[in-house]
């Protein structure tokens, strides 16, 4: 912001500035890469706290337990003395005022574990598909080099006969397969650099600090030391491999067209670990996949289609007490319901699954009041017309009216959870609740609608209540409107109907309702692409590790096929031979990998939702897809075979 509005003006220290229409002076600025608390919209500007008469009122209420308190160690000091010291602060509190604090306590959590607790499990995810992805890769690359050590076996035995030592041969592969991987490590940088920026774009905001990934120096020296290893580690097998042979026999073996039994039983260990990996991979993609899916079939309990909104915040200034907020919003609403093509508009403090929500606490006419057991929902200040607006079903009684204002007497509606977990078996309309809010009065329950998801689709549906919003008006609100029309021309209509009530008035973010339900699930969807991305990467580079054995024993058995097709040998005889071989193979690590993905299944649990971690369905829909790939890399071999000429077989 300093640099942006202000031109990075060395004596902004003391100046005035204005937000929303009130004076305040510059103190500090914070440096480019400062970002406190982590959310969804970069923060530019911070306030103290009792500024804002909004928020400076719930430093004199004890039951504003919502506000969260961050605080450094004193050096020395660790997480268990700091919850030691909360837990004694906690309890004179509870002895001090033990209407608001009996039975509550406070907790110490390191920051860093805080900030990415949801997204640790994912990454980490993310991060052994790469690690797979990249075994995978360097056992082709290692199968590829044995089966290119086993064709130069001749060549090093004449290299040997002539006088070269064992230390050079070693030398002279590991120095082809460095060059390799050295080549092989600039183009991945570059790929890296081209699509790194597109994989961040492509990202969901929620996940902390992943906007600010680049390929830096750090990246870029992993990469080229991985490299290095990779060549050095899988050039080595080969190389060692080449250089204990025994001249005189690899010659009489190069003679036959024998590749080496000890060659062959190395390449196929890897095809082995290659299908092994990729069914784990393909399991956990399969799953992620079907948890993705399962989340986009929850019903929200409100219909986001053709529904947008925007959010506003009223300055103090302009809008300073209840009255001015609910003529603003009176004058509002008037307005939008003239505008074409908009069915139903109002207004809420927040809308649900928006990013933002508030939970209430509240006493139940009639009934002790248990500091210890008091009752919560969340929390949500609607208009008259908002169950309209946003979808939600009326189970009993009525919705809020135009009858519904401040001199009129209190209302509020509850969600059906909050009315079965607190008057189970009964009748809960015409009872009262009170709000631990302001110390307001008791309110009439005149409604029960449907239960919504508040947060997230793949919570558990939480008891909400809903006030009207000129009984209990806030200078935040979100404003919403349905149409039946194009949502586009519906948001370019609401933006004007606010500039037309009041011109000074800041418009928020608008946006259609169902961006931000989509936007809800963007870490599950961003995480089971990738994953999914890998898998299918993997599922190839097995198949082609396969292909690349298969045809390279095809290749060495010429001799062997020519003696066996002259002999009267059927093709699907050959094709068999072949494609059994290779379904051997394959079986081993099918039964390798569903070890590794069962026990990957159950540590991935938590990230799952509506799918079992150990779903037959996905696990043999991944088994029957990899067969098939294996089958199809083992047939092009396998038809190679049947096409052997005997004669020119025998001849070589």
């Amino acid at each position: 912001m300093w640099e942006h509005r202000f031109g990075r003006t060395p004596s902004i220290i003391g100046e005035a500035v204005t937000l929303d229409a009130r004076p305040f002076t510059i103190v500090g600025v914070m440096p480019a890469g400062f970002q406190f608390p982590i959310q969804a919209e970069p923060v530019e500007a911070w306030i103290p706290l009792g500024s804002v008469s909004l928020t400076a009122q719930w430093l004199e209420q004890r039951g504003a337990h919502f506000v969260e308190v961050v605080g450094r160690l004193a050096p020395g000091a660790g997480v268990t003395e700091a919850n030691s010291e909360i837990a004694t602060i906690a309890a004179r509190l509870a002895a001090s005022y033990p209407k608001s604090n009996t039975n509550r306590s406070a907790s110490v959590r390191a920051l860093q574990a805080e900030l990415v607790r949801e997204y640790r499990l994912g990454l980490v995810v993310l991060m052994c598909a790469v690690a797979a992805v990249l075994l995978i890769a360097c056992a082709n690359v290692a199968n590829l080099l044995l089966a290119r050590a086993s064709v130069r076996r001749k060549e090093m035995a004449i290299r040997v006969a002539i006088g070269a030592r064992r230390a050079d041969l070693v030398r002279q592969l590991l120095a082809e397969s460095v060059l390799l991987s050295f080549a092989g490590a600039v183009l991945g940088v570059l790929l890296a650099l081209w699509s790194v920026d597109a994989l961040v774009a492509a990202s969901p905001v929620q996940i902390p600090r992943l906007k600010s990934v680049s390929v830096d120096r750090a990246v870029l020296l992993f990469t080229m030391a991985a490299s290095m290893a990779t060549g050095i580690l899988f050039g080595l097998i080969p190389a060692v491999h080449l250089s204990r042979a025994d001249g005189a026999e690899t010659l009489k073996d190069a003679g036959k067209g024998s590749s080496g039994a000890r060659s062959a039983r190395m390449r196929q260990f890897l095809v082995v670990a290659e299908v092994a990996a990729s069914l784990v991979l393909l399991a956990i993609g399969g799953l992620l996949l079907r948890s993705l899916a399962a989340l986009q079939h929850v019903d929200p309990g409100f219909v986001p289609e053709h529904t947008v909104t925007v959010e506003l915040s009223l300055p103090q200034s302009r809008y300073p007490d209840a009255a001015a907020q609910v003529a603003f919003t009176r004058r509002l609403l008037d307005r939008m319901r003239t505008l074409p093509g908009a069915s139903a508009s109002a207004v809420a403090t927040t809308l649900p699954m928006s990013g933002s929500d508030l939970g209430m606490g509240f006493t139940i006419e009639g009934r002790p009041e248990d500091a210890a057991t008091q009752p919560s929902a969340a929390y949500f200040s609607v208009s008259a017309d908002y169950f309209a607006a946003m979808g939600i079903r009326l189970v009993k009684g009525r919705v809020f009216n135009s009858g519904d204002r401040a001199e009129s007497p209190s209302a509020v509606i509850i969600s059906e959870s909050l009315a079965r977990r607190y008057w189970p078996g009964e009748d809960p309309i015409g009872k009262h609740l009170t709000l631990g809010y302001n110390h307001t009065g008791a309110r009439e329950i005149v409604g029960i609608v449907g239960d919504v998801k508040n947060v997230q689709l793949a919570e558990n549906t939480h008891p909400a209540l809903y006030t009207a919003f000129e009984q209990a008006p806030w200078p935040f609100l979100a404003v919403v409107a349905r149409t039946s029309g194009a949502e586009s021309a519906l948001l370019g209509s609401l933006r004007t109907a606010i500039v037309n009530v009041d011109p000074d008035q800041p418009v928020g973010r608008m946006q259609t309702v169902t961006e931000y339900v989509a936007r809800s699930i963007a870490t599950p969807r961003f995480t089971a692409t990738l994953v999914g991305s890998f898998a299918t990467t993997a599922l190839l580079l097995a198949g082609f590790g396969l292909f690349s054995v298969m045809a390279y024993s095809v290749a060495q058995r010429r001799r062997e096929i020519g003696i066996r097709v002259a002999l009267g040998a059927q093709a699907g005889n050959l094709r068999w031979m072949v494609v059994g071989q290779a379904l051997r193979l394959g079986s081993v690590g099918l039964g390798l990998g569903l070890i590794g993905a069962f026990a990957a299944a159950r540590v991935l649990d938590s990230l799952l939702f509506g799918v079992s971690a150990n779903d037959p369905f996905t696990f043999t829909g991944v088994c029957a897809m990899l067969l098939v790939v294996l089958m199809a890399a083992a047939y092009l071999p396998a038809r190679r075979a049947t096409r052997v000429d005997p004669i020119v077989a025998l001849r070589d």
